[in-house]
Protein backbone atom coordinates (compact mmCIF):
# COMPACT_ATOMS: atom_id res chain seq x y z
CA UNK A 1 0.00 0.00 0.00
CA UNK A 2 2.63 2.33 -0.72
CA UNK A 3 0.46 5.66 -1.46
CA UNK A 4 3.82 7.79 -3.28
CA UNK A 5 4.91 11.14 -5.00
CA UNK A 6 4.01 14.56 -5.83
CA UNK A 7 2.86 16.05 -9.42
CA UNK A 8 4.73 18.55 -11.57
CA UNK A 9 2.31 20.65 -13.08
CA UNK A 10 3.94 21.34 -16.27
CA UNK A 11 1.20 23.26 -17.32
CA UNK A 12 -1.46 25.78 -16.71
CA UNK A 13 -5.09 24.44 -16.00
CA UNK A 14 -8.17 25.21 -15.02
CA UNK A 15 -8.40 25.42 -11.13
CA UNK A 16 -8.62 21.80 -9.22
CA UNK A 17 -11.53 20.82 -6.81
CA UNK A 18 -9.45 21.36 -3.55
CA UNK A 19 -9.37 19.10 -0.81
CA UNK A 20 -12.40 19.31 2.02
CA UNK A 21 -9.73 18.71 4.61
CA UNK A 22 -8.20 21.93 6.81
CA UNK A 23 -5.22 20.54 4.75
CA UNK A 24 -2.44 22.46 2.55
CA UNK A 25 0.04 19.88 2.61
CA UNK A 26 -2.11 17.63 0.27
CA UNK A 27 -2.97 20.36 -2.49
CA UNK A 28 -0.23 22.44 -3.93
CA UNK A 29 1.65 23.22 -1.44
CA UNK A 30 3.32 27.06 -1.76
CA UNK A 31 6.52 25.45 -2.06
CA UNK A 32 5.34 22.86 -4.42
CA UNK A 33 3.25 25.11 -6.48
CA UNK A 34 6.58 27.58 -6.88
CA UNK A 35 8.10 24.93 -8.14
CA UNK A 36 5.36 23.98 -10.53
CA UNK A 37 5.02 27.57 -11.96
CA UNK A 38 9.10 27.91 -12.60
CA UNK A 39 8.82 24.80 -15.20
CA UNK A 40 5.51 26.36 -16.68
CA UNK A 41 6.90 29.28 -17.40
CA UNK A 42 9.87 27.54 -18.60
CA UNK A 43 7.49 25.91 -20.82
CA UNK A 44 5.84 28.45 -22.33
CA UNK A 45 9.19 29.52 -23.71
CA UNK A 46 10.08 26.28 -25.27
CA UNK A 47 10.88 25.88 -28.62
CA UNK A 48 9.58 23.26 -31.20
CA UNK A 49 12.00 19.89 -30.20
CA UNK A 50 13.27 21.17 -27.04
CA UNK A 51 14.10 17.24 -25.55
CA UNK A 52 13.29 16.98 -22.32
CA UNK A 53 14.50 13.30 -20.25
CA UNK A 54 12.68 11.90 -17.58
CA UNK A 55 14.47 9.94 -16.00
CA UNK A 56 12.24 7.15 -13.55
CA UNK A 57 8.58 6.16 -13.95
CA UNK A 58 6.62 5.61 -11.19
CA UNK A 59 3.97 7.71 -10.70
CA UNK A 60 5.61 11.23 -10.40
CA UNK A 61 7.31 10.43 -12.95
CA UNK A 62 4.61 9.00 -15.37
CA UNK A 63 2.29 11.93 -14.47
CA UNK A 64 4.85 15.12 -15.08
CA UNK A 65 5.87 12.81 -18.73
CA UNK A 66 2.41 13.06 -19.37
CA UNK A 67 1.37 16.71 -18.34
CA UNK A 68 4.59 18.06 -20.51
CA UNK A 69 3.64 15.79 -23.40
CA UNK A 70 0.36 17.01 -23.88
CA UNK A 71 0.70 20.42 -23.10
CA UNK A 72 1.29 21.74 -26.50
CA UNK A 73 3.48 19.16 -28.42
CA UNK A 74 6.29 21.91 -28.00
CA UNK A 75 8.85 19.32 -25.74
CA UNK A 76 10.07 15.94 -27.16
CA UNK A 77 10.11 13.25 -24.18
CA UNK A 78 11.69 10.57 -23.16
CA UNK A 79 11.24 8.49 -20.11
CA UNK A 80 13.44 6.62 -18.77
CA UNK A 81 13.19 3.31 -16.32
CA UNK A 82 15.18 0.87 -14.98
CA UNK A 83 12.82 -1.67 -14.12
CA UNK A 84 10.95 -3.93 -16.90
CA UNK A 85 7.84 -2.22 -16.48
CA UNK A 86 6.07 1.66 -15.87
CA UNK A 87 4.43 2.53 -12.23
CA UNK A 88 7.23 2.32 -9.44
CA UNK A 89 4.85 1.09 -6.69
CA UNK A 90 2.06 0.39 -9.07
CA UNK A 91 2.24 -3.14 -9.24
CA UNK A 92 -0.04 -5.68 -10.91
CA UNK A 93 0.75 -9.75 -10.61
CA UNK A 94 -1.29 -12.17 -12.47
CA UNK A 95 -1.76 -15.61 -9.93
CA UNK A 96 -3.63 -17.87 -12.13
CA UNK A 97 -5.86 -15.23 -13.89
CA UNK A 98 -6.14 -12.96 -10.56
CA UNK A 99 -5.43 -9.70 -10.97
CA UNK A 100 -3.84 -8.52 -7.43
CA UNK A 101 -2.45 -5.41 -6.73
CA UNK A 102 0.92 -5.41 -4.71
CA UNK A 103 1.99 -1.80 -4.18
CA UNK A 104 -0.37 1.14 -4.55
CA UNK A 105 -3.92 0.11 -3.93
CA UNK A 106 -6.03 3.17 -2.14
CA UNK A 107 -7.29 6.80 -2.55
CA UNK A 108 -10.17 8.50 -1.74
CA UNK A 109 -12.32 11.50 -3.51
CA UNK A 110 -12.26 13.91 -0.28
CA UNK A 111 -8.13 13.64 0.06
CA UNK A 112 -7.00 13.39 -3.41
CA UNK A 113 -9.48 15.17 -5.69
CA UNK A 114 -6.64 15.81 -8.34
CA UNK A 115 -5.83 12.51 -8.59
CA UNK A 116 -9.31 10.90 -8.91
CA UNK A 117 -9.69 13.89 -11.94
CA UNK A 118 -6.89 12.34 -13.82
CA UNK A 119 -7.46 8.86 -13.25
CA UNK A 120 -11.29 9.85 -14.85
CA UNK A 121 -9.96 12.14 -17.98
CA UNK A 122 -8.01 8.26 -18.13
CA UNK A 123 -11.44 6.28 -18.06
CA UNK A 124 -9.99 4.51 -15.02
CA UNK A 125 -13.04 2.50 -13.09
CA UNK A 126 -12.69 2.61 -9.78
CA UNK A 127 -14.75 0.89 -6.97
CA UNK A 128 -14.95 0.88 -2.91
CA UNK A 129 -12.50 -0.41 -0.97
CA UNK A 130 -11.47 -1.44 2.84
CA UNK A 131 -9.29 0.59 5.21
CA UNK A 132 -9.71 -1.55 8.39
CA UNK A 133 -6.69 -2.14 10.70
CA UNK A 134 -5.93 -4.32 13.34
CA UNK A 135 -3.16 -4.93 15.33
CA UNK A 136 -1.52 -8.42 17.17
CA UNK A 137 1.59 -7.59 18.63
CA UNK A 138 3.83 -8.45 21.53
CA UNK A 139 4.26 -5.99 24.28
CA UNK A 140 6.84 -4.75 25.59
CA UNK A 141 6.46 -6.01 28.82
CA UNK A 142 4.88 -9.02 28.19
CA UNK A 143 1.96 -10.63 26.81
CA UNK A 144 0.47 -9.96 23.90
CA UNK A 145 -2.25 -7.60 22.39
CA UNK A 146 -4.64 -8.02 19.79
CA UNK A 147 -7.96 -5.73 18.47
CA UNK A 148 -9.31 -5.19 15.04
CA UNK A 149 -11.28 -2.53 13.62
CA UNK A 150 -13.24 -4.11 11.12
CA UNK A 151 -15.93 -6.47 13.09
CA UNK A 152 -17.10 -3.90 15.71
CA UNK A 153 -17.16 -5.11 19.14
CA UNK A 154 -16.35 -8.62 18.10
CA UNK A 155 -13.07 -7.04 16.33
CA UNK A 156 -12.47 -4.56 19.06
CA UNK A 157 -12.25 -7.88 21.82
CA UNK A 158 -10.74 -10.33 19.49
CA UNK A 159 -8.80 -11.22 22.77
CA UNK A 160 -10.94 -11.72 24.90
CA UNK A 161 -9.21 -10.61 28.01
CA UNK A 162 -8.62 -7.44 26.93
CA UNK A 163 -12.67 -6.72 27.91
CA UNK A 164 -11.37 -7.38 31.55
CA UNK A 165 -8.29 -4.96 31.02
CA UNK A 166 -8.17 -1.94 32.66
CA UNK A 167 -5.34 -0.64 30.68
CA UNK A 168 -7.38 -1.25 27.47
CA UNK A 169 -10.08 0.85 28.21
CA UNK A 170 -7.75 3.31 29.23
CA UNK A 171 -5.86 2.91 25.62
CA UNK A 172 -9.47 3.36 24.21
CA UNK A 173 -9.66 6.60 25.46
CA UNK A 174 -6.85 7.66 25.07
CA UNK A 175 -7.75 7.63 21.41
CA UNK A 176 -10.27 9.96 21.62
CA UNK A 177 -7.92 12.20 23.44
CA UNK A 178 -5.48 11.59 21.05
CA UNK A 179 -8.04 13.59 18.35
CA UNK A 180 -8.13 16.64 20.83
CA UNK A 181 -4.44 17.00 21.49
CA UNK A 182 -3.84 16.32 18.02
CA UNK A 183 -6.08 19.15 16.85
CA UNK A 184 -5.07 21.90 19.91
CA UNK A 185 -1.31 21.19 18.72
CA UNK A 186 -2.00 21.50 15.42
CA UNK A 187 -3.97 24.85 15.84
CA UNK A 188 -1.31 26.81 17.96
CA UNK A 189 1.57 25.75 15.34
CA UNK A 190 -0.28 26.92 12.17
CA UNK A 191 -1.41 30.12 13.86
CA UNK A 192 2.22 30.46 15.80
CA UNK A 193 4.79 30.03 13.07
CA UNK A 194 7.00 30.87 15.92
CA UNK A 195 6.34 27.84 17.67
CA UNK A 196 8.12 24.83 16.47
CA UNK A 197 7.51 22.51 14.10
CA UNK A 198 10.44 20.16 14.71
CA UNK A 199 8.98 18.46 17.51
CA UNK A 200 9.11 14.40 17.12
CA UNK A 201 6.58 12.48 17.64
CA UNK A 202 7.86 10.91 20.73
CA UNK A 203 8.25 14.43 22.48
CA UNK A 204 4.55 15.21 21.64
CA UNK A 205 3.97 11.45 22.74
CA UNK A 206 5.82 12.23 26.46
CA UNK A 207 4.22 15.89 26.87
CA UNK A 208 0.56 14.43 27.07
CA UNK A 209 1.44 11.67 28.87
CA UNK A 210 0.11 8.95 27.03
CA UNK A 211 0.41 5.40 28.38
CA UNK A 212 2.60 2.65 26.86
CA UNK A 213 0.16 0.73 25.71
CA UNK A 214 -1.78 3.58 23.26
CA UNK A 215 1.37 3.36 22.10
CA UNK A 216 2.33 0.02 21.52
CA UNK A 217 -0.93 -1.61 20.58
CA UNK A 218 -2.39 1.91 18.62
CA UNK A 219 0.05 4.89 17.49
CA UNK A 220 3.01 3.26 16.85
CA UNK A 221 1.49 0.31 14.71
CA UNK A 222 -0.53 3.01 12.63
CA UNK A 223 2.50 4.68 11.72
CA UNK A 224 4.89 1.55 10.91
CA UNK A 225 1.79 0.43 9.25
CA UNK A 226 1.47 3.64 7.31
CA UNK A 227 5.33 4.37 6.37
CA UNK A 228 6.82 0.93 6.38
CA UNK A 229 9.28 2.05 9.26
CA UNK A 230 10.17 -0.32 12.02
CA UNK A 231 8.40 0.32 15.16
CA UNK A 232 11.50 2.24 17.20
CA UNK A 233 11.83 4.35 14.61
CA UNK A 234 8.31 6.11 14.78
CA UNK A 235 8.87 8.48 17.40
CA UNK A 236 11.46 10.06 15.79
CA UNK A 237 8.89 11.35 13.06
CA UNK A 238 8.11 15.10 12.86
CA UNK A 239 5.21 15.43 15.25
CA UNK A 240 4.09 18.23 12.86
CA UNK A 241 4.12 15.98 9.69
CA UNK A 242 2.43 12.73 11.48
CA UNK A 243 -0.20 14.77 12.90
CA UNK A 244 -1.28 16.68 9.95
CA UNK A 245 -1.20 13.61 8.46
CA UNK A 246 -3.54 12.29 10.23
CA UNK A 247 -5.69 14.95 10.66
CA UNK A 248 -5.40 15.29 6.58
CA UNK A 249 -6.97 11.58 6.38
CA UNK A 250 -9.50 11.62 8.70
CA UNK A 251 -7.94 9.12 11.01
CA UNK A 252 -8.33 10.92 14.14
CA UNK A 253 -12.29 11.08 13.62
CA UNK A 254 -13.63 7.36 14.85
CA UNK A 255 -17.10 8.46 12.70
CA UNK A 256 -17.20 10.59 9.29
CA UNK A 257 -14.19 8.91 7.74
CA UNK A 258 -13.92 9.12 3.79
CA UNK A 259 -15.18 6.37 1.73
CA UNK A 260 -11.55 4.60 0.32
CA UNK A 261 -11.53 3.63 -3.25
CA UNK A 262 -9.66 0.71 -5.36
CA UNK A 263 -8.58 0.63 -9.04
CA UNK A 264 -11.16 -1.75 -9.88
CA UNK A 265 -9.43 -3.28 -12.83
CA UNK A 266 -6.19 -2.77 -10.79
CA UNK A 267 -3.50 0.14 -11.48
CA UNK A 268 -1.86 -1.67 -14.28
CA UNK A 269 -5.10 -0.77 -16.39
CA UNK A 270 -3.96 3.46 -15.05
CA UNK A 271 -0.40 2.77 -16.37
CA UNK A 272 -1.35 1.21 -19.48
CA UNK A 273 -3.08 4.05 -20.45
CA UNK A 274 -0.75 6.50 -19.23
CA UNK A 275 2.04 4.41 -21.92
CA UNK A 276 -0.66 4.37 -24.49
CA UNK A 277 -1.48 8.20 -24.11
CA UNK A 278 2.29 9.04 -24.13
CA UNK A 279 3.08 6.68 -26.82
CA UNK A 280 0.67 8.08 -29.15
CA UNK A 281 1.73 11.53 -28.22
CA UNK A 282 4.96 10.85 -29.63
CA UNK A 283 6.96 10.21 -26.67
CA UNK A 284 9.59 7.54 -26.63
CA UNK A 285 9.83 4.99 -23.59
CA UNK A 286 12.65 3.05 -22.68
CA UNK A 287 12.33 0.31 -19.93
CA UNK A 288 14.98 -2.13 -18.25
CA UNK A 289 17.10 1.00 -19.58
CA UNK A 290 19.00 2.25 -15.76
CA UNK A 291 20.76 5.84 -15.50
CA UNK A 292 24.06 5.57 -14.83
CA UNK A 293 24.97 9.86 -14.47
CA UNK A 294 23.43 13.01 -15.90
CA UNK A 295 26.29 14.90 -16.34
CA UNK A 296 26.20 18.85 -17.61
CA UNK A 297 27.75 19.39 -21.23
CA UNK A 298 27.59 22.36 -23.77
CA UNK A 299 23.87 23.51 -23.93
CA UNK A 300 22.82 20.53 -22.08
CA UNK A 301 22.51 17.40 -20.07
CA UNK A 302 24.17 14.13 -21.31
CA UNK A 303 22.33 11.13 -19.97
CA UNK A 304 24.48 7.94 -19.65
CA UNK A 305 22.59 4.22 -19.87
CA UNK A 306 24.63 1.56 -17.55
CA UNK A 307 24.42 -0.11 -20.91
CA UNK A 308 26.96 2.95 -22.33
CA UNK A 309 24.35 4.62 -24.35
CA UNK A 310 24.06 8.50 -24.11
CA UNK A 311 21.83 11.14 -24.85
CA UNK A 312 21.96 14.53 -24.61
CA UNK A 313 18.90 17.01 -23.84
CA UNK A 314 18.10 20.08 -22.78
CA UNK A 315 16.19 19.63 -19.11
CA UNK A 316 16.11 17.09 -17.10
CA UNK A 317 13.10 15.55 -14.52
CA UNK A 318 14.38 13.63 -11.94
CA UNK A 319 11.34 11.20 -11.04
CA UNK A 320 13.41 8.62 -8.82
CA UNK A 321 14.33 8.67 -5.09
CA UNK A 322 16.15 10.95 -4.03
CA UNK A 323 19.36 9.12 -2.76
CA UNK A 324 19.31 7.87 -6.40
CA UNK A 325 18.91 11.12 -8.15
CA UNK A 326 22.26 11.77 -6.16
CA UNK A 327 23.88 9.23 -6.96
CA UNK A 328 23.29 9.81 -11.09
CA UNK A 329 24.48 13.56 -10.60
CA UNK A 330 27.53 12.14 -8.54
CA UNK A 331 29.96 15.19 -8.35
CA UNK A 332 27.90 17.62 -10.66
CA UNK A 333 25.01 17.78 -7.44
CA UNK A 334 24.77 21.40 -5.85
CA UNK A 335 25.93 22.34 -2.72
CA UNK A 336 22.13 22.81 -1.96
CA UNK A 337 21.04 19.11 -3.89
CA UNK A 338 23.19 17.46 -1.46
CA UNK A 339 21.47 19.56 1.29
CA UNK A 340 17.98 18.84 0.57
CA UNK A 341 17.82 15.49 -1.09
CA UNK A 342 20.54 14.36 1.10
CA UNK A 343 17.93 14.83 4.15
CA UNK A 344 15.53 12.14 2.67
CA UNK A 345 16.11 8.72 4.01
CA UNK A 346 14.09 5.92 3.25
CA UNK A 347 14.27 2.32 4.84
CA UNK A 348 13.67 -1.21 2.77
CA UNK A 349 11.26 -4.07 3.16
CA UNK A 350 11.27 -7.60 1.84
CA UNK A 351 7.75 -8.44 0.59
CA UNK A 352 5.97 -11.51 0.19
CA UNK A 353 2.91 -12.03 -1.87
CA UNK A 354 2.02 -15.51 -0.34
CA UNK A 355 -1.48 -17.19 0.77
CA UNK A 356 -0.33 -18.15 4.67
CA UNK A 357 -2.61 -17.42 6.74
CA UNK A 358 -0.83 -17.82 9.76
CA UNK A 359 0.35 -14.12 9.14
CA UNK A 360 -2.80 -13.06 9.64
CA UNK A 361 -4.36 -12.16 13.51
CA UNK A 362 -4.64 -15.42 15.59
CA UNK A 363 -8.30 -14.36 15.96
CA UNK A 364 -10.40 -14.07 12.52
CA UNK A 365 -12.61 -11.61 14.19
CA UNK A 366 -9.29 -9.41 14.19
CA UNK A 367 -9.11 -9.76 10.56
CA UNK A 368 -8.29 -6.55 8.78
CA UNK A 369 -7.35 -5.01 5.31
CA UNK A 370 -4.27 -4.27 7.60
CA UNK A 371 -2.92 -5.92 9.90
CA UNK A 372 0.17 -4.96 11.98
CA UNK A 373 2.14 -8.10 13.35
CA UNK A 374 4.89 -6.17 15.13
CA UNK A 375 8.89 -5.54 14.21
CA UNK A 376 10.93 -8.28 13.12
CA UNK A 377 14.70 -8.11 12.69
CA UNK A 378 14.13 -6.89 8.61
CA UNK A 379 11.54 -4.21 9.60
CA UNK A 380 8.15 -3.53 10.48
CA UNK A 381 5.87 -6.41 9.37
CA UNK A 382 2.47 -5.90 8.10
CA UNK A 383 0.39 -8.00 6.45
CA UNK A 384 -2.42 -6.77 3.44
CA UNK A 385 -5.43 -8.83 3.03
CA UNK A 386 -6.26 -8.23 -0.56
CA UNK A 387 -9.33 -10.17 -1.31
CA UNK A 388 -10.76 -7.35 1.39
CA UNK A 389 -9.03 -4.85 0.27
CA UNK A 390 -9.31 -5.69 -3.74
CA UNK A 391 -13.23 -7.05 -3.57
CA UNK A 392 -11.67 -10.28 -4.25
CA UNK A 393 -13.65 -13.69 -4.08
CA UNK A 394 -12.49 -16.31 -1.99
CA UNK A 395 -11.44 -18.79 -3.16
CA UNK A 396 -9.85 -20.94 -0.12
CA UNK A 397 -6.80 -19.64 1.44
CA UNK A 398 -6.72 -15.63 1.28
CA UNK A 399 -4.19 -13.51 -1.13
CA UNK A 400 -1.87 -11.82 1.22
CA UNK A 401 0.86 -9.64 0.96
CA UNK A 402 3.42 -9.48 4.04
CA UNK A 403 6.23 -7.15 4.59
CA UNK A 404 9.19 -8.37 6.78
CA UNK A 405 7.53 -11.39 8.06
CA UNK A 406 8.87 -13.29 10.90
CA UNK A 407 9.25 -16.22 9.13
CA UNK A 408 9.03 -17.13 5.38
CA UNK A 409 5.68 -17.85 4.42
CA UNK A 410 3.98 -21.07 2.83
CA UNK A 411 2.65 -20.66 -0.31
CA UNK A 412 4.83 -17.60 -1.60
CA UNK A 413 3.76 -16.78 -4.70
CA UNK A 414 6.67 -13.93 -5.52
CA UNK A 415 9.24 -12.02 -3.22
CA UNK A 416 10.33 -8.61 -4.56
CA UNK A 417 12.27 -5.82 -2.15
CA UNK A 418 11.46 -2.01 -2.23
CA UNK A 419 11.92 1.30 -0.58
CA UNK A 420 9.78 3.98 1.25
CA UNK A 421 11.03 7.81 2.51
CA UNK A 422 11.06 7.99 5.83
CA UNK A 423 8.81 11.01 7.37
CA UNK A 424 11.49 11.91 9.77
CA UNK A 425 12.26 15.50 10.90
CA UNK A 426 15.53 16.26 8.66
CA UNK A 427 13.00 15.59 5.73
CA UNK A 428 10.12 17.29 6.91
CA UNK A 429 12.20 20.33 7.18
CA UNK A 430 13.90 19.97 3.23
CA UNK A 431 10.48 19.24 2.30
CA UNK A 432 9.90 23.24 3.18
CA UNK A 433 13.25 24.16 0.75
CA UNK A 434 12.53 22.19 -2.04
CA UNK A 435 11.46 25.06 -4.29
CA UNK A 436 15.22 26.24 -3.67
CA UNK A 437 16.48 23.59 -6.16
CA UNK A 438 13.45 23.28 -8.34
CA UNK A 439 14.72 24.61 -12.07
CA UNK A 440 17.71 26.81 -11.25
CA UNK A 441 19.76 25.23 -13.76
CA UNK A 442 16.91 23.42 -16.08
CA UNK A 443 16.80 20.16 -13.51
CA UNK A 444 13.61 19.32 -11.53
CA UNK A 445 13.08 16.77 -8.94
CA UNK A 446 9.66 14.89 -7.95
CA UNK A 447 9.20 11.90 -6.49
CA UNK A 448 7.50 9.87 -2.87
CA UNK A 449 10.32 11.64 -0.62
CA UNK A 450 8.38 14.80 -1.12
CA UNK A 451 4.59 13.75 -0.32
CA UNK A 452 2.59 14.04 2.85
CA UNK A 453 0.55 11.38 1.51
CA UNK A 454 -0.71 7.80 2.62
CA UNK A 455 2.87 5.72 2.19
CA UNK A 456 3.38 9.16 -0.39
CA UNK A 457 1.98 7.31 -3.50
CA UNK A 458 -1.03 9.70 -3.91
CA UNK A 459 0.45 12.86 -3.38
CA UNK A 460 1.87 12.32 -7.07
CA UNK A 461 -1.36 13.97 -8.40
CA UNK A 462 -1.78 16.26 -5.81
Amino acid sequence: LYISSPLLLLRPRTPRRQCHCHCHLLTDSPPRHFAHQRLVEDQSSMEEGMRVAVVGAGVSGLAAAHELARAGGAARVTVYEAEESLGGHARTADVDGVQLDLGFMVFNRVTYPNMLEWFEELGVEMEISDMSLSVSTQLSGGGRCEWGSRNGLSGLLAQKSNALRPAFWHMIREILKFKEDALKYLEDHESNPDLNRHETLGQFIQTHGYSQLFQEAYLIPICASIWSCPSQGVLGFSAFFVLSFCRNHHLLQIFGRPQWLTVKGRSHTYVNKVREELESMGCQIKTSCQVKSVSSVEGGYKVLEVGGSEEVYDKIIFGAHAPDVLRMLGDEATHEELRILGAFQYVHSDIYLHRDDTLMPQNPSAWSAWNFLGTTSSGVSVTYWLNLLQNIESTGKPFLVTLNPPHVPDHVVLKWNTGHPVPSVAAAKASLELQQIQGNRGIWFCGAYQGNSLIFFLSAYI
